[in-house]
């Protein structure tokens, strides 16, 4: 379990034990369910959209995403705060395999609650050939392993 005091900025986490097969059924699934557009739920219709065949919803390329940080190297987070920045880099198709690194790019213990930090990171998610296919900002808090100041 990683706390506060031990994501210092820079920190990077890569999540390459972690990989994640994407497959047709599972793309048909959640698109289906959640982002029903032709090239998300029909194999067919997708041949003649502009990715040229089936590809990753958005929605499911963040679900991978989050599951790779609380898999891969969990943190003691206690809330999300908020996403940014999300952009779809490359299409992800059937037979993909990703994997995720993250890095820390700010950080800042809490002044109303000091026994949690504010930590805001990048998220990427890479296919098998390195390529960013996918990325957002994440800011959460996070518990702290020491004493807050003053408590002692």
């Amino acid at each position: 379990m990683r706390y506060y005091e031990d994501l210092p900025v820079g920190t990077v986490s890569e999540y390459n034990e972690a990989k994640y097969l994407v497959t047709q059924e599972e793309i048909l699934e959640v698109g289906r369910r959640w982002d029903p557009q032709p090239f998300h739920t029909d194999p067919v219709a997708a041949e003649a959209s502009v990715f040229g065949g089936l590809v990753a919803s958005s929605v499911h390329l963040f679900a991978i995403a989050v599951s790779f940080g609380v898999k891969g190297d969990p943190t003691a987070a206690v809330s999300s705060l908020g996403f940014q920045q999300l952009v779809n880099h490359a299409p992800v198709r059937p037979g993909d395999v990703l994997c995720g690194r993250s890095t820390v790019q700010s950080r800042r213990r809490s002044k109303s609650r000091p026994e949690l930090g504010g930590i805001g990171m990048l998220i990427e998610v890479m296919n098998q050939d390195d390529e960013i296919v996918f990325s957002f900002a994440n800011a959460f808090l996070v518990r702290c392993r020491d004493e807050p100041p003053g408590l002692s």
